[in-house]
C-alpha cells in the first residue's frame, strides 16, 4: 500500500496500492490497531483472569438516555453475549467499546499485557468490490501482523479458500458477512468483540461459527457478541447479559437467569420484560 488518506468528516480511511485499487475501511478500526488508543490508556497486568471490565459505561444523546450505565466483567476464555430486541442498545454498547462513539459517563479498562487489545467485526462491512479476499485480508492483515500462512488459515477457516481470488462484487451477504469475521480474527489478542455476527449466515454457518467460538474460548480467547436472533447464542454463552430498552436487566449463566425471571428459555425472558413494562404502564395510569 502506497499511501493512506484519513477523511476524518467521512468517517473513513481510503487507502489505495500501486494497481490503483481503493479499500474503504473505518477510521476507527485503523485508530485501535495502529496506534493503540484506548478510552483508558494502556492495560495493565492481567489479575484474576480477568481480561476486560465495563465500568459504568452509559449514553445520552441531549435529555435522553440511550444507554443507562453498564458495570460488567470479561474473564478469560469466555463468551459473553448482549443480548436483547432491536434498538435495545447492544450495538449503542459495542461501537462506545470500540471507540466510534464516545461515552457520557464510564470507562473501559484492559486487563492484559496484549497491546493489539482486541479483534473487532461490526455489524456489517462494506468492503470493496474490485478486491479479492487475499487483497482484503493482506491489507487488513499489514496492521496487525498476519502473515500469509494467518491469511491462508483464516481464509480456510471461513470457507472462502476457493473464493480467494474472486472479487468481492460477486460475493452473498452470507459470504460477506463470513469474510467480516475473517478480518476479525487475523490479529491473535486476548479479547474478541463482534456485532449481530450471525446476520446473513445461512444454518449451517451459524453452527460453525458456534465452533469457531468455541475454538477461541478453548485457546483461553475471550469473547464479547451481541446478537438479537436468542436461539442462535444459547449454545455459546457462558453467561447473557440481557439488556432491554437501554437497561441491563440481568446477567450471569442462563440457568441463573432463567431461575430469577422463572422463564425457561431467552425468548421467555425477553417478553417477562414487555410484559412488565406493560404492567408498570397499567399501574401509572390507574395511580393518575
Amino acid at each position: 500500500w502506497a499511501r493512506i488518506f484519513n477523511f476524518i468528516g467521512m468517517g473513513k480511511l481510503w487507502a489505495f496500492k500501486s494497481s490503483g485499487l481503493y479499500c474503504p475501511i473505518h477510521y476507527h478500526y485503523l485508530l485501535f490497531t495502529i496506534f493503540n488508543v484506548s478510552l483508558t490508556g494502556q492495560g495493565v497486568k492481567s489479575m484474576n483472569g480477568l481480561v476486560a471490565r465495563i465500568s459504568n459505561l452509559s449514553k445520552k444523546y441531549k435529555n435522553k438516555t440511550v444507554l443507562a450505565p453498564i458495570q460488567l466483567d470479561i474473564f478469560k476464555g469466555e463468551c459473553v453475549v448482549l443480548c436483547g430486541g432491536n434498538g435495545a442498545g447492544k450495538s449503542t454498547l459495542i461501537k462506545m467499546l470500540v471507540g466510534i462513539l464516545q461515552p457520557t459517563t464510564g470507562e473501559f479498562l484492559f486487563h492484559t499485557e496484549n497491546k493489539k487489545k482486541f479483534g473487532y467485526m461490526p455489524d456489517q462491512m462494506n468492503f470493496q468490490g474490485e478486491l479479492t479476499p487475499v487483497e482484503i485480508l493482506q491489507y487488513y492483515g499489514s496492521f496487525v501482523q498476519a502473515n500469509k500462512e494467518k491469511i491462508n488459515q483464516v481464509l480456510q477457516r471461513v470457507g472462502l479458500w476457493e473464493q480467494r481470488n474472486q472479487k468481492v462484487s460477486s460475493f452473498s451477504k452470507g459470504m460477506g458477512q463470513r469474510l467480516n469475521l475473517a478480518q476479525a480474527l487475523l490479529a491473535e489478542v486476548d479479547l474478541y468483540i463482534f456485532d449481530e455476527p450471525t446476520n446473513g449466515l445461512d444454518p449451517f454457518w451459524v453452527i460453525e461459527f458456534k465452533n469457531i467460538i468455541q475454538e477461541l474460548k478453548e485457546r483461553g480467547k475471550s469473547v464479547l457478541l451481541s446478537s438479537h436472533i436468542m436461539r442462535d447464542v444459547v449454545d455459546i454463552a457462558d453467561r447473557v447479559a440481557f439488556i432491554f430498552e437501554g437497561e441491563m436487566k440481568a446477567c450471569g449463566a442462563l440457568a441463573e437467569i432463567y431461575q430469577t425471571c422463572h422463564c425457561s428459555s431467552l425468548e421467555e425472558v425477553f417478553l417477562s420484560f414487555i410484559q412488565g413494562k406493560r404492567q408498570d404502564r397499567v399501574l401509572a395510569s390507574a395511580s393518575v
